[in-house]
């Protein structure tokens, strides 16, 4: 565990970081800073704002401390994993690069699966559509469009049959029965059974 600093009230866990434009002073108070340039064209941070340590403000200057801990773990965690060939390859690139440069590698060894056939990979064919799915669509706009409508609405974005009755109604104003939806409901469904010639499923009704 950190050890509690000589001179801030509370156990920091935080480091300071000059990317960070906030930090927890010596005294435990919180800075806000940003960088600013100077006259003489130079750039140097200066103190937006300060949360002085008191404590109304503990718990909260102790939380802001604690995110930037987290802050820390993560850029660390981020540096141990980087791939520093791929890094330094890459600040070579955007260093010397200019619009004419060749491939620094061979964009064939770059495609995943080097044993894949090149043009298949480049030119993939479209994946055959199912038949049923266009048979289904084409019976969908065969409809009205407010038939339409509640099959979006009911199967497409998952909304229950009540909730598309109570919202029709605050849209209309007018009232709209339990029983008038699952008629129009049912309607769909029959026409479905009639246009595929199949059986229209029975219901069963809780008493």
């Amino acid at each position: 565990m950190q050890r509690k600093d000589e001179t801030t009230p509370f156990e920091k866990k935080s480091h300071f970081n000059n990317s960070r434009d906030s930090y927890v002073d010596e005294s435990g108070n919180y800075i806000y800073t940003q960088w600013v340039r100077q006259e003489n064209g130079k750039w140097e941070r200066e103190v937006l704002a300060t949360i002085p340590f008191t404590e109304e403000n503990r718990d909260i200057i102790i939380l802001l401390d604690q995110d930037d801990h987290d802050v820390d773990l993560g850029s660390r965690y981020d540096d141990e994993n980087t791939d520093f060939g791929f890094r330094n390859q890459q600040k070579k690139s955007d260093s010397n690069s200019t619009e004419d440069d060749d491939f620094r590698d061979d964009p064939i060894n770059c495609i995943a699966g080097k044993s894949a056939d090149t043009f298949s990979l480049l030119f993939q064919e479209e994946s055959p559509t199912d038949p049923r799915i266009a048979e289904i669509t084409e019976w969908i706009h065969s409809l009205p469009e407010s038939q339409i409508d509640l099959i979006y609405e009911h199967l497409g974005a998952m909304k229950f049959l009540e909730d598309i009755r109570r919202e029709e109604e605050l849209c209309t104003g007018k009232a709209i029965t339990k029983q008038a939806m699952h008629n129009r409901w049912n309607k769909i469904i029959a026409k479905a059974c009639k246009y595929f010639g199949v059986d229209k499923p029975k219901q069963n009704h809780c008493k």
